[in-house]
């Protein structure tokens, strides 16, 4: 027998559509490869996001973006290069 879930799982899901202009929580979960829990506390952190109240958390694809932006990697610089100095003592 197959089993159902709930909306309201803890559980990533792939979403139905692709184009959608929202996404829930889970949802948003498996698009970023994160869990919910992650989710959650990303909105309570100020992540932007569209929600009534204490309603579902609904992200837009715009949001979902600038998420994305936010948790990018930035390449780190390569050090400078220095001029070689001689290590031999200077004679006075």
């Amino acid at each position: 027998m197959a089993s159902t879930r709930s909306p309201n799982t803890k559980v990533p899901t792939e979403p139905r559509n692709l184009d959608a202009p929202f996404f829930n929580a889970a949802e948003v979960a498996w698009l970023l490869d994160i869990s919910v829990k992650t989710v959650y506390r990303r909105v309570s952190q100020g992540y932007p996001c569209s929600r009534r109240g204490t309603g579902p958390i609904n992200v837009s694809r715009a949001d979902l973006q600038r998420w994305y932006e936010l948790d990018r990697v930035q390449p780190l610089r390569p050090p400078r290069r220095t001029s070689r100095k001689s290590l031999a003592p200077i004679a006075a």
